[in-house]
């Protein structure tokens, strides 16, 4: 059974930096609606979940002849995040990223998730390395993935929808993306104090 299940709160502030995949959902929110956004859900759930298993036998494979490919997709990954963070972090940019996908696909929300980096740093250091050890674990903490992301992607509906047609204004526009960078802190110190009591022990 998976121990510890504080990393759930590291999925949530993870899932909630702004990313391509959630500027596609903010983007289709506003074209379509939230009622037909809503039936991507399946979609981006099923492209993570390719994404974090390739990334996970990646890691599996390459781990007897370099051990510290784990390491190295972990620092990739949180580097390319950060990057991607940094490019939608204002409004304005969420409304070009949204001009220059006029009309959203499934197939696009798709290829998105499955090239999301936070896929990468879901198997390299966030979810639990006992999450592939049976059957039990693995369908647990998928499923607990699964209902996690849920309010998450209401959430980049609601908010993506609300800052396209205008209806937010600028100023509450970026005291939320601030709100959401001090949520991913808080939500990262249980992760990094379990991680120095993993290294200590």
């Amino acid at each position: 059974m998976v121990e510890n299940w504080l990393f759930l709160l590291a999925v949530i502030a993870v899932l909630m930096i702004p990313g391509a995949g959630n500027a596609l959902v903010a983007s289709s929110a506003h074209q379509h609606g939230q009622a037909k956004t809503s039936l991507y859900i399946p979609v981006i759930l099923l492209g993570y979940f390719y994404a974090i298993n390739v990334w996970a036998l990646l890691i599996h494979l390459a781990a007897p002849i370099w051990p510290n490919f784990a390491a190295l997709v972990h620092i990739s990954s949180t580097v390319y995040v950060g990057w991607l963070t940094f490019k939608l972090f204002k409004a304005d940019q969420l409304e070009l990223h949204n001009k220059k996908h006029p009309e959203i696909r499934p197939w696009q929300v798709f290829a998105a998730t499955l090239k999301n980096p936070k896929a990468a740093l879901f198997a390299a250091a966030i979810f639990p390395s006992s999450t592939w050890d049976n059957p039990t674990n693995f369908v647990l903490v998928f499923a607990a993935f699964s209902l996690v992301t849920l309010p998450v992607f209401i959430f980049w509906m609601a908010f993506g929808q609300a800052v396209l047609s205008g209806q937010s204004e600028k100023i509450k526009t970026d005291l939320i993306y601030k709100g959401s960078a001090l949520f991913l802190l808080l939500c990262l110190i249980p992760l990094i104090i379990n991680l120095f009591h993993s290294s200590s022990a």
